[in-house]
């Protein structure tokens, strides 16, 4: 069915079953149900999406002289997000979605992707030594068991994000709190973002809701590089990679299933894990690679809490459906 756009503003008796409102970036949409009701549908990129219903009685509700239906970059309970919402005669916002009718609502405020202070190196390598602890990851990322991270050995974080394949003006300076924020502004779902976290001489990528490190072994061209990779479905990657060449590739995080040009690499670090019979050790399907541990051995870094909640080089850029 062809549809009649409304714009990004309109009331909202005049969203019919051919007319429909779409925001300016296109990411958003509010179309008429057979029944009366409205559906808000927001793309998410990859061609995921999220959508929900305004029931009949709700829709009706919204048809108010003189008010509008658009979307606000609003704040609520800490988080910032676009929100579909229905504006008054001053513009000022009486109904958010999935909230209801409000006396009025804060806006959010975009950040500003240079205003951080840029990264400083130690110029010394890090060595790993002492206990392994994952509150970086856990605390300070708060990634929730999901994500996708790479370390590379002497590298620095601009050349490791123009490896990614980053360009040198989608590069700059901020936390990984504000790129979030950021992210949730330009509403940059679909596409690769990325945060490059110099560790000593060394860089750890990290990337949001992304998969991108596991599948490079190019980042490792004159160095050394491991990815891990786990995604909201448990699906896991597990890559160890040096000028280039994959050197050891893990399925479902399964130490004896290492394979590539070297898969003995993994010998020494799985050892100091506790795992000298990675045969014996995938037997007991009470055992649970920690992926993440064994990525730092390998490499030689220790990531502490402050070192991934400081400034970082970052970029947002290109489109994953083009992977």
């Amino acid at each position: 069915m062809t549809y009649e756009p409304l714009g990004d503003r309109a009331p909202a008796v005049e969203i019919t079953p051919a007319r429909i409102l779409r925001s300016a970036n296109g990411l958003h949409t509010v179309v008429r149900r057979p029944d009366g009701g409205l559906d808000h549908e927001t793309s998410l990129g990859a061609g995921a999406a999220w959508a929900s219903v305004i029931m009949v009685d709700e829709a009706h509700s919204l048809e108010r002289p003189g008010t509008a239906l658009t979307w606000r970059y609003l704040e609520e309970s800490g988080h910032s997000a676009w929100k579909l919402v229905l504006v008054d005669q001053q513009d000022e916002v009486c109904w958010i979605h999935r909230k209801g009718d409000v006396a009025g609502a804060t806006p959010g405020v975009p950040v500003d992707p240079g205003a951080a202070e840029p990264p400083v190196r130690s110029g010394a390598p890090v060595v790993a030594t002492g206990p392994y602890s994952s509150a970086w990851m856990d605390a300070g990322l708060d990634m929730e068991h999901v994500y996708c991270v790479t370390a590379i050995r002497d590298i620095d974080p601009d050349d490791a994000l123009r490896r990614f394949g980053a360009s040198a003006d989608e590069i700059s300076t901020s936390t990984w709190t504000d790129l979030q924020k950021r992210v949730a502004f330009e509403e940059a779902y679909g596409r690769h973002i990325v945060a490059a976290f110099a560790i000593g001489s060394h860089t750890l990528l990290v990337e949001d809701n992304g998969w991108r490190g596991a599948n490079l072994p190019e980042l490792s061209q004159g160095t050394f590089a491991v990815s891990s990779y786990c995604s909201i479905n448990a699906d896991t990657a597990f890559v160890v990679s040096r000028d280039g060449v994959v050197l050891a590739a893990l399925d479902e995080l399964a130490p004896s299933s290492a394979e590539g040009a070297d898969p003995g690499i993994l010998t020494e670090a799985l050892a100091e894990m506790g795992i000298t019979d990675p045969e014996a050790y995938d037997a007991d399907e009470t055992n649970f690679l920690e992926d993440l541990e064994l990525l730092c051995r390998l490499v030689g870094v220790r990531p502490t809490v402050a070192d991934v909640t400081g400034a970082a080089r970052v970029a947002i850029f290109g489109d994953k459906d083009d992977d």
